[in-house]
């Protein structure tokens, strides 16, 4: 049989402490159980882990000295152009260690998966297409252009991604939108291109289940949130509502204690004398530095309440929201009406209030009053939530939408003689599982 290998260009992946690389972990782990050899290209460096399949290509911007060309253009770029992107040089260098890759296994089918963002990822995935008319999948994590997405962004800077997102479009044999909000925005921008347009949501890794942990004070109840703090996610509201109510004498100052843990961009919190007042009277904890990953998924997991900051958005879901769902404790969400986000709320049987935007002060601290009232005993999530966002069942749907992008080049020959399903999908699954040993299995940083 002909080996297929499935080029992963994946900017951020453990051990790397960011969000953006458990998606393409989870879809290397399990593609690999399926039979699929995953060779994954990384901006992360990859100490204390030892995957032969898992290269490190350095991003010139990071490693590179100041002084030469090649800084100075993509620093230019990202300022005047692209702004908040990286991974442009590195692009190049990915898609050249992916071409060795390739001359060093003639004969392999090849499927090349790029995941946004950052750029980077997308720019390494189309010049290997480019230049090698091979199979390539664009997953879009987050949408390269939209209201959430340009909000900071001048008019020729919009113009130009909107370019890029119409390239991306028209050339990647299959896109991948993360939200059903996402892909109806695909389509109604690219409508020709609807046939090779699909939906995959973020999700959890089953065999990394997070519980809940006992709270980590019994004297009040603890309200974090853990994750960077930046534009459209403003913790302000919650912080000055809480402090309302305590002035009010509707909170006791010892009975609730607010945890944000996560850096924070100018704008995101009141100011200096607004905290330093909080924290004189003991409820405010305020970490604003990185943290390793299993040291914040402690805090949530020790946490009474939890918070879910998504004020602008109107088309994706907080990857954190799958950590507290589940947890399974009590969230406040501050997202926008009938966004992904509340229906994935609404349906997860986890216990939950919303604060919407334009909500008045007198609202917001009706709702974070109520809400701090409902219990903190955990609840399991529904089944519904287990089967749609489960990282097998979503491995499935990538191991479908691969075949059948190969099915439709010459020289694809079926490994079945019968029909391909889910059914067969889990049955490999199974027998991959069966051939991991525990002991081998690796535990990722989210």
């Amino acid at each position: 049989m002909t080996n297929h290998v499935v080029l992963i260009f994946a900017y951020h992946f453990p051990p790397e402490n960011a969000i953006g690389g458990a998606r393409p972990f989870r879809f290397a782990k399990y593609l690999s159980r399926l039979g699929y050899t995953c060779r994954v290209f990384t901006a992360a460096e990859q100490d204390g882990r030892s995957d032969p399949n898992t290269e490190y290509v350095p991003d010139p911007f990071v490693a590179s000295t100041r002084q030469s060309f090649s800084w100075q253009l993509e620093r230019a770029i990202r300022k005047v152009f692209l702004p908040g992107d990286v991974g442009m040089y590195w692009s190049y260098r990915a898609a050249r260690a992916a071409r060795a890759y390739i001359r060093a296994h003639p004969g392999a089918r090849v499927t090349i998966f790029s995941t946004f963002p950052p750029l980077g990822s997308h720019l390494a995935g189309w010049q290997l297409a480019r230049g090698n008319r091979m199979v390539w999948i664009a997953d879009c994590r987050d949408p390269l252009t939209g209201e959430s997405a340009d909000g900071h962004r001048a008019a020729s800077q919009r113009r130009l991604y909107r370019r890029l997102e119409r390239l991306v479009a028209r050339r990647a044999d299959a896109v991948i939108a993360n939200t059903d909000a996402a892909l109806n925005g695909w389509k109604e921008r690219f409508p020709s291109s609807s046939n090779k347009l699909h939906l995959i949501w973020n999700g959890f890794d089953p065999e990394e289940r997070l519980t809940a942990l006992p709270a980590s004070s019994h004297d009040c109840k603890t309200l974090s949130h853990v994750g960077t703090l930046y534009h459209g996610r403003s913790a302000t509201p919650i912080l000055e509502s809480v402090a309302r109510l305590i002035a009010a004498n509707r909170l006791a100052a010892g009975s609730v204690r607010v945890r944000l843990v996560g850096p924070a961009e100018a704008g995101c919190l009141p100011g200096p004398e607004f905290i330093q007042g909080a924290k004189s009277q003991g409820w405010l904890d305020l970490v604003t530095e990185q943290i390793p990953s299993q040291q914040a998924q402690q805090v949530a997991q020790s946490s009474s309440h939890l918070l879910l900051l998504q004020w602008r958005s109107t088309d994706q879901v907080p990857g954190k929201s799958f950590e507290y769902l589940q947890i399974g404790r009590p969230i406040l969400a501050f997202i926008q009406p009938n966004s992904p986000t509340q229906r994935l709320l609404d349906q997860s049987g986890v216990p939950h209030r919303c604060v919407y935007p334009g909500a008045s002060p007198e609202e917001i601290d009706n709702t974070v009053a109520e809400f701090l009232e409902v219990p903190s005993t955990p609840v399991g999530a529904s089944p519904w939530f287990d089967e749609q966002f489960n990282a097998e069942h979503q491995t499935q749907m990538l191991d479908e939408i691969i075949r059948s992008l190969h099915c439709r080049r010459p020289g694809w020959e079926l490994q079945h003689s019968v029909p391909y399903s889910r059914a067969t999908a889990r049955r490999r699954l199974q027998m991959g599982n069966r051939a991991t040993k525990p002991e081998e299995r690796h535990q990722p940083h989210r």
